[in-house]
């Protein structure tokens, strides 16, 4: 193995490295958007932002009224609404399988695996693919 391709296989790991610890993608899943767009820098930005990691907060704020659209959205600094709360907790538990008491402990701190902000990233672009669509 040459110089330069040992350099560029360090250049490499330690971009991916970056881009894991940053935004804690799976490692598996760089290393495949690295070997795929290693010729074009730009389409690996493009698609390391596209799977930016979103949480279970983010999420419902800009899917709840789209999903429930008679459901009052929180004011901030105020406590949510009953009915946002309830249509958060149904809409996710939902999507990724977990149990509602689960999901409600996302919204009041408790640690949930990284996939979880993964998962919603990918359903918060189906859904906008699919308004696109219609």
């Amino acid at each position: 193995m040459g110089k330069i391709q040992l350099n560029k296989e360090i250049e490499m790991q330690f971009h991916l490295e970056q881009q894991t610890n940053t935004k804690k993608i799976p490692r598996w899943f760089a290393k495949f958007i690295l070997r795929q767009t290693q010729n074009n820098p730009n389409i690996q930005q493009i698609l390391f932002t596209l799977i930016e990691p979103m949480t279970p907060q983010e999420w419902c704020l800009i899917w709840i009224p789209v999903i429930h659209p008679g459901i009052e959205l929180p004011c901030d600094g105020e406590r949510n609404h009953t009915g946002y709360m309830k249509a958060c907790l149904t809409t996710l538990s939902t999507l990724t399988g977990y149990h509602e008491r689960t999901v409600e402990g996302w919204f009041y701190g408790k640690p949930y695996h990284y996939s979880v902000e993964i998962l919603l990233r990918c359903f918060h672009l189906i859904f906008t693919l699919q308004q696109y669509l219609n």
